[in-house]
């Protein structure tokens, strides 16, 4: 299966929203659970470390500017938020744990 260029730029702006309690990426904290891509936009699935997170209103708001970045003209970009499954640590990805090492 391929990735679509839009799907691939998401991920990479994604990769530029940082978690303010870690210091690691949304992508390398395991936050996005993915991006799909439709005929309108994309649509992001992210969860957060915990539902009442203090921090989330600002990681959904980052996401959102990073996604409207990209976006092509008469396409969207929008934040599906969801607890399910919920985030656990395993979903650090191997660099993300090297960081924080």
């Amino acid at each position: 299966m391929t990735t679509s260029t839009a799907t691939s730029a998401a991920w990479e702006a994604l990769a530029q929203v940082y978690d303010p309690e870690t210091e690691l990426s949304i992508v390398a904290m395991g936050l996005v659970y993915g991006v799909e891509e439709a005929d309108d936009g994309l649509t992001v699935r992210l969860t957060l470390t915990h539902p009442s997170c203090p921090m989330g209103g600002l990681i959904v708001e980052q996401a959102e500017a990073a996604l409207a970045a990209i976006a092509s003209p008469g396409h969207s970009a929008r934040i599906e938020l969801t607890f399910d499954p919920p985030w656990t640590p395993d979903l650090i990805t191997e660099e993300g744990r090297r960081q924080l090492a």
